[in-house]
């Protein structure tokens, strides 16, 4: 017999058995559970000829082959990258408790369209090949696990579930019959037994696929852990241990699902001793040495620390990641014990030291300072910790993870230690976006809080200087201040005769001679040997970065040491303002520094009074910000030994009885309380001591009164009724303070007094309306009309000799109800309190004053409105006409509101449009329809499209920031064509032609 015939019989003979042995264990009566596509309904497919079709041999080859090789292998590979691919992406943080695998659902789950596609061939293998093949079971669970790492745990569980269920062991004369899973109904009834057997004869191993049940039962109980039903998985983990048939090949597997159980319900001994046996389970070196390293956490976390040692050492042995081998490392030293703690912690340390020293180790020394500074912190060691994690940071370069956990530790450290600046300057030094912050609003809130804290202990330091200096006998005050003079000259590179900021001294290169940098030079020098050049060029560098070393990274170098260098305060060497206000410093000569010292009673009293407000608001933020009211005490004790008759005594007694309460020492409250008492038996404050809920209750009721009133003055500003309106104000104010003022309020107040020409008052509110909310639009709006009205005379003074003629301020044109056509006069903006350069002058050119509310003039602008409500027929209701092809004016409906405040609208949308509609010239008139209502009429829309669409955008802005002053209730925006607005005129009915646009375009008004 040839080669080729022995090789083709072969071929056959191996082709047989496989075929032959694969339908032994193939499942005969498995039902079709997948629903066939819409196009494929009434075709019959593979799955329907399941019991219409003889299985014979060829059949059983053709069936296992296509659905083996064309469908599960493809989709298993595509699983299996999907998987590597979120390995890949996955990160360890060896500073925690490792996670138990080396992936995320998140990860898999992301990959949506790869699962898609794996689920897709799995449904397209069920219907159309043979259900009776051995590769279906297959098919089903690489269905459930495509689920799983979807990330969907319900269709996960079903279709293991239905694996369990349809594939369990039947015999002929059971095919067709319902058949109990682990039940004593069964003839060999077994309750113990679940599991599939599976052979063990070297035949059907080499040429069959074990039956996948049994696989689905353990991805079962994984299920369960991941949908956290630990009932339904420890039950089926219970009764897997007692099953005597269980397949030896899956025991890893069952430990690794034991392992994961335990982990999950944190009971960390038993999950590390079902993770031992599943260490055969790991893909690779990789992962076992992992696998290892999490072993000697979770042994560690359980106390067991010559388990803990065993399982590191495994883990630096296999593992190929050297950051692993690190932490390995380090774990194993922070583990060592002793009878001395002190010792054994310092010993640690020293080895960690060692490691920083090897070279293997170099680039590695973040981390190594990074757990001896956490040593240090075990024996209360601040001062230590401090100075390796600021090593930490100034030895990493590229790794921006460790140095943010850095960063996050040390500034953590020193909040709890009091060191505020340290801890600031760290908190600013982070990362904002970096995942291990997982508070970043309470980072944001801290560092925002610890500035203003900063600012307060430097005021009362530097006061405190100055006092100090300002006590000393004259003769020495002058000593000091000359010496320090000459100290800060010398710092900034300054001449002992220049009391200027130059750099131009202390400079190495300083040559006598000033040269231009781009002179012509005779000699030809190259630049390191012109020492003219030099001195250019190094005083340049210094006026830029400031003194910075001779190292490489300088940029980050300086960095970190500037924050290293924690805050020295002694006064007696050196006088804290001098050091602290350098920059802010101009003058340092003798008599410049001689000027910051309060010699004078009024300049001391300004001193103490800014002690006295940083004393009480420290108090406070330490309070209510940091809720540590031990240094909250120490501040408002302060303040009271300092200052017994300030201002604030009676909060400040009332927020001691509460920090005390707080502390737990009902003396200490009783006490201030009592001296609350004394200072003032009516105090309001002895009701939130006494009865909490009755003081809140009538705070709430005093607000109630206070908003009403306010709203009650606001509405009389709007209206007209100025005189009544300042005289209700300040009523309300003598009742209620200026606690419950409103930038609405504020703002409408100070443009009355702006008309009355009182620029005093009117900047008096405006820094009013400043206070209460420094970053608002408004506040910003108020601080360019306090600049303009500090400028009014001279602005004023300047276009009255340019002959400029302004409009009439408040020109309103009253509707001629005789006259068909009217016009609309164009009412002038009002002329900007800014002094115009020459140029524009010569080039302003007159605006119209009259427009012609018949022809408004097209516009490109095409709005995205529904265009269906803009197709009706032409119509009339209520005498108005629906036209909206026809061209239309915004109207801005105005009720109650004085003129001043119309005019007030008037330019603020004027301004509004020539921003946002630049392209689009879009003239505004003001007509009054009635005593109580007026219209600003905005033309140049060529359709009711055009008009809508300006309506639709306008709104969204115009409460934030076009007129946030103006109650939304006193103002809306509609749209109305020419001869609408005829009607209007002679109506004078809102309400009718309100209707009417609603019924019309619908969302309108």
């Amino acid at each position: 017999m040839s080669y080729r015939k022995k090789a083709l019989t072969t071929l056959v003979l191996f082709l047989f058995c496989c075929g032959f042995i694969s339908s032994a264990i193939a499942q005969k009566d498995a039902t079709l559970d997948v629903k066939k596509p819409e196009k494929y309904e009434k075709r019959i497919l593979g799955s329907d000829k399941t019991f219409t079709t003889k299985y014979n041999i060829p059949r059983r080859l053709m069936q296992g082959m296509s659905t083996h090789y064309n469908f599960f292998f493809n989709g298993e590979i595509k699983l299996n990258d999907i998987i590597t691919g979120a390995k890949q992406a996955f990160r360890d943080d060896y500073t925690e408790l490792l996670p138990f695998y080396n992936y995320t659902l998140e990860a898999t789950a992301a990959q949506k369209t790869e699962l898609d596609s794996v689920l897709q061939k799995c449904n397209a293998a069920i219907l159309l090949h043979d259900l009776r093949n051995e590769w279906i079971d297959d098919m089903y669970f690489l269905m459930g696990k495509a689920y799983f790492f979807k990330d969907q745990m319900d269709s996960a569980g079903i279709t293991f579930q239905y694996l369990n269920y349809y594939f369990q062991p039947k015999k002929p004369e059971e095919l067709g019959f319902k058949k109990f899973v682990g039940s004593n109904l069964n003839d060999e009834g077994n309750v113990y037994n679940i599991s599939t057997k599976e052979r063990k004869g070297v035949v059907q191993k080499v040429f069959s696929e074990p039956p996948r049940r049994n696989d689905a039962l353990v991805w079962l109980v994984r299920t369960f852990i991941e949908d956290s039903a630990f009932g339904h998985a420890s039950g089926l983990i219970q009764t897997l241990k007692r099953d005597e048939i269980f397949p030896e090949r899956l025991k890893p597997s069952f430990e690794e699902m034991q392992a994961y159980f335990f982990y999950k319900q944190g009971m960390w001994d038993s999950a590390a001793h079902h993770l031992i046996p599943a260490l055969s389970n790991a893909e690779n070196m990789a992962e076992k040495a992992r696998w290892e390293y999490l072993i000697g956490q979770l042994f560690a976390l359980s106390k067991n620390k010559t388990e803990a040692n065993k399982y590191f050492d495994l883990s630096i042995k296999h593992a190929i990641d050297p950051v692993m081998m690190v932490y390995a490392r380090l774990n194993q030293i922070k583990l060592a014990h002793g009878d001395d703690d002190k010792k054994v912690i310092e010993d640690n340390i020293q080895e960690l030291l060692k490691m920083a020293r090897r070279d293997r180790y170099y680039n590695y020394r973040n981390i190594i300072y990074y757990m001896a500074a956490q040593m240090e912190m075990e024996r209360d060691n601040f001062d230590g910790a401090k100075t390796w994690l600021l090593k930490s940071v100034t030895y990493n370069q590229e790794d921006l993870t460790q140095k943010n956990r850095s960063y996050l530790y040390l500034g953590n450290l020193a909040f709890d230690h009091k060191q505020y600046e340290l801890a600031a300057k760290a908190y600013d030094s982070l990362d904002a976006g970096s995942p291990l912050i997982k508070n970043p609003e309470e980072i944001g809130q801290r560092k925002a809080a610890l500035a203003e804290v900063i600012s307060r202990l430097k005021t009362i330091s530097m006061q405190d200087s100055l006092q100090k200096i300002a006590a000393m006998p004259e003769a020495e005050r002058e000593k000091f201040l000359k010496a320090a003079a000459k100290r800060l000259r010398k710092e900034r590179g300054l001449k002992e005769t220049d009391s200027s900021s130059s750099f131009s001294s202390n400079n190495p290169y300083a040559n006598k001679g000033g040269g231009d940098m781009f002179a012509a030079n005779g000699k030809g020098d190259w630049y390191f040997y012109n020492n003219s050049l030099k001195s250019k060029g190094f005083s340049t560098f210094r006026s830029t970065w400031g003194t910075r070393p001779n190292v490489d990274n300088w940029r980050r170098i300086t960095d970190v040491s500037a924050r290293s260098k924690s805050p020295n305060i002694n006064p007696g060497a050196s006088p804290v303002p001098l050091d602290q206000k350098e920059e802010q410093l101009t003058d340092i000569s003798y008599e410049g520094l001689l000027k910051t010292v309060p010699l004078t009673p009024e300049a001391l009293t300004a001193s103490n009074d800014s002690v006295e407000s940083a004393l009480f608001f420290l108090g406070n933020t330490f309070k209510d910000k940091f809720e540590d009211y031990g240094e909250a005490v120490k501040k408002y004790e302060e303040l009271l030994n300092r200052f017994p008759n300030t201002p604030n005594l009676e909060e400040a007694l009332f927020n001691l009885n509460y920090c005390y309460t707080k502390l737990n020492l009902p003396v200490k409250a009783k006490q201030y309380r009592e001296l609350l008492t004394q200072h003032n038996k009516q105090s309001k404050y002895l009701r939130f001591i006494d009865d909490p809920k009755a003081a809140l209750e009538s705070i709430n009721k005093l607000q109630t009164d206070a908003t009403k009133n306010y709203e009650r003055i606001y509405n009389m500003f709007l209206e007209g009724n100025f005189e009544q309106a300042v005289i209700e104000k300040i009523k309300a104010d003598s009742l209620f303070g200026n606690v419950y003022w409103t930038q609405q309020l504020l703002y409408i107040e100070s443009i009355y007094y702006i008309k009355q020409r009182d620029d005093s008052s009117a900047i008096s509110a405006l820094r009013n309306l400043i206070k209460i909310n420094t970053e608002s639009g408004m506040a910003k709006k108020a601080e360019n009309i306090i600049d303009v009205l500090k400028r009014r005379a001279s602005i004023e003074k300047y276009l009255t000799d340019l002959n400029i003629e302004r409009a009439e301020e408040d020109a309103v044109t009253l509707p001629e109800e005789k006259k068909p056509e009217q016009q609309i006069v164009e009412k002038q903006p009002e002329p900007q309190l800014k002094a115009p350069g020459k140029e524009q002058v010569a080039q302003r050119k007159p605006e119209p004053k009259t427009t012609d509310i018949t022809a408004p003039k097209a516009t490109a602008a095409r709005p995205a409105i529904d265009s269906s409500m803009l197709k009706k027929p032409v119509v009339k209701q209520s005498g108005f006409t629906y036209n909206p092809a026809e061209p239309h004016f915004v109207a801005i409906v105005l009720n109650k509101v004085d003129v001043v405040y119309v005019n007030e609208v008037r330019n603020a949308f004027n301004r509004y449009n020539r921003e946002s509609y630049r392209a689009q010239p879009i003239e505004i008139s003001i007509e009054a329809l009635d005593d109580n209502n007026k219209l600003i009429l905005m033309s140049d829309f060529s359709d009711a499209a055009a008009a809508l669409e300006y309506v639709e955008r306008t709104k969204k802005v115009a409460g934030a920031q076009i007129v946030p002053w103006l109650a939304a209730d006193k103002y809306y925006l509609t749209i109305i064509s020419p001869a609408n607005l005829d009607v209007l005129r002679t109506n004078k009915n809102l309400d009718i032609y309100k209707n009417f646009v609603q019924s019309n375009y619908p969302g309108q008004q």
